[in-house]
């Protein structure tokens, strides 16, 4: 009788250590998982930090070259065109110049913006 019960009490050690070790099996995949998925957005955001670091630079090739051309379109965001915008009245304030959808624009004399006609006219707008 005695030697059932060691064998019973036996039997349940096991299961108890075959359940602890398939619990820990268990919780350390899923610690992996949160940390792939951590890294994962992680690398999502630097992603959007580089958008942003490329945005900026161009942004500031604009702003050096008032020859270069600023296209805007309708289908643009509200923040682009405003930052394009932004952009384009810098470069008159400061080069006195600047090209937008391929027409150049001056500052004249007295503050007003002008650009030239097919005739070789100012045309203030």
């Amino acid at each position: 009788m005695i030697e059932v019960l060691i064998i019973k009490v036996k039997e349940i050690i096991i299961i108890i250590i075959l359940f602890t070790i398939i619990m820990l099996i268990s919780q350390s995949s899923k610690n992996q998982y949160i940390l792939k998925k951590n890294l994962f957005l992680k690398r999502f955001k630097n992603k959007g930090n580089l958008r942003e670091k490329l945005s900026e630079r161009f942004s500031y090739s604009l702003m050096g070259d008032p020859d270069s051309d600023i296209k805007i379109g309708s289908w643009y965001s509200e923040i682009e065109l405003r930052e394009k915008a932004d952009i384009h009245r810098a470069r008159l304030s400061k080069y006195g110049r600047s090209k937008m959808n391929g027409e150049m624009l001056y500052v004249g004399p007295k503050g007003g913006v002008y650009k030239y006609n097919s005739d070789g006219k100012k045309k203030y707008l």
